[in-house]
């Protein structure tokens, strides 16, 4: 009787030591969402929510872009392309698939997705609104200690729609809390 009982706690004590292994971070298993900021192409807030194990939607507000090659027509009838932080912002969301890669005392994860992303230009006359397709890809770092961060790097090759076709290349490096 005695060596079931000590030998349950053993089981319960090990079970309950791997869970906590397995989860070093609580970011996308208790926390599930994200908000922080963003430095690159564009610069401003990320949020990102977690709607599955290993599936999460991503927000980004920039509010400084250097809009890969989009061109507007100002007030005065000037046509102005490729200005860094020329326009009023941009939003884009996208569905993202992310995966372990190695797991310890920080967490590194990759994620894949498709999305879209909006410009709008405030002070134009003509083609003042952008759309585009884009497809992220990077790794995200999350740690035992804090458990609540996210560092973030990202690469999104951008096809634009509107007002005219176009590619680039967006990308930025970004930091989250989770709540």
């Amino acid at each position: 009787m005695k060596r079931t009982l000590l030998a349950t706690l053993g089981a319960v004590l090990l079970l309950a030591i791997a869970g906590q292994c397995a989860r070093a971070t609580e970011v996308g298993y208790s926390r599930k969402f994200g908000l922080g900021v963003v430095v690159g192409d564009p610069t401003g807030l990320s949020a990102k929510l977690w709607v599955g194990q290993t599936n999460a939607l991503d927000f980004g507000l920039g509010l400084w872009s250097g809009v890969n090659g989009d061109c507007y027509t100002d007030n005065n009838g000037n046509r102005i392309c490729n200005t860094w932080g020329s326009h009023n912002g941009t939003l884009n969301v996208d569905y993202l698939w992310q995966s372990n890669i190695i797991r310890g005392a920080a967490q590194l994860d990759w994620h894949v997705g498709a999305g879209g992303r909006m410009i709008w230009w405030g002070g134009c006359s003509n083609n003042c609104v952008a759309f585009a397709a884009r497809a992220p890809i990077g790794p995200d770092l999350m740690f035992s200690n804090p458990n609540f961060l996210e560092i973030f790097f990202e690469l999104a090759p951008s096809f634009w729609l509107v007002p005219d076709v176009n590619f680039g290349i967006e990308g930025g490096l970004g930091i989250r809390f989770y709540f």
